[in-house]
Order: C-alpha cells, then structure tokens, then sequence
C-alpha cells in the first residue's frame, strides 16, 4: 500500500534513510519536511513494514525527485517503480526534475520508463563520475 508519511512514520523513513546516506538525519529533518507544505514523502508499506518512500518537492508547476529509497532486500521487486507510478499519476506537476548518478543504471532504466529523458550532465559531479540531471514533462 502507497500512503502519504506522516510523523508516526518518521523513524521508518530514517532506517531506510540510512541505507540512502549515512547522514541522512542530518541531511534531511523529517519533521519539517511532512509540516512544510511543498514536501511531500510517500512511503510503501506491507503489512505495517515501511519498505520504501518517494521524497517530492513541488515548486509551482516543477517538482523536484528528491530521494526514492526501497530496502536492500525489497530491491527489484516493484516497489520503487510503484512509488514512481503513484507520483506521476497522482501529482499536480507541468515537469518533473531529478539528478541521478551515471553509475545508478538501474534508477536511470526506471526513470526512462517513465519518460524521463537526460537534459543535462554535471561532469565529474560525485568525484569519480557524472550527475545525469533528467527531467519529465505533463
């Protein structure tokens, strides 16, 4: 089941969090972003086990793909490509923005599923390789 996060679920998203970013606390305050009216996290649950979450922010008619995570041992499964679906099918948006690491073929797979297509690169953004940027227009 796809559902919107609220703060109940916040040590959930964290945990999953981590696997994304050993700072993820740090780097993104959870609390603030389920109050801040432009945030918006979804997160797929079975049988009351968060296994995944999609991060948005909506700026007007952009949204910005912030983070989707699953959990390593629910990777290739669907979930992620659930989560995707439910926010271009659900979402008010004219386009939508992401950065994607040129390593992470499997994201970039996904997301060409869904007709994003790359824009932009920011060369050697990560160090060892590119940032892809991608975007998907309405």
């Amino acid at each position: 089941m796809i559902r919107r996060a609220t703060y109940r679920d916040i040590d959930g998203i964290s945990l999953i969090g981590h696997e994304l970013h050993d700072n993820f606390d740090h780097l993104f305050d959870l609390s603030y972003l389920l109050n801040n009216e432009y945030s918006r996290i979804y997160i797929y649950e079975e049988e009351g086990k968060i296994l995944g979450f999609i991060h948005v922010d909506s700026h007007f008619e952009i949204m910005d793909l912030v983070n989707i995570v699953v959990l390593k041992e629910y990777q290739h499964r669907g979930i992620g490509k659930s989560l995707l679906k439910f926010v271009v099918e659900n979402e008010t948006y004219d386009k939508i923005m992401l950065e994607v690491r040129e390593t992470n073929t499997n994201a970039i797979k996904l997301y060409e599923m869904f007709d994003f297509k790359e824009i932009y690169r920011r060369k050697k953004y990560y160090g060892d390789c590119d940032a892809i940027i991608m975007e998907r227009m309405k």
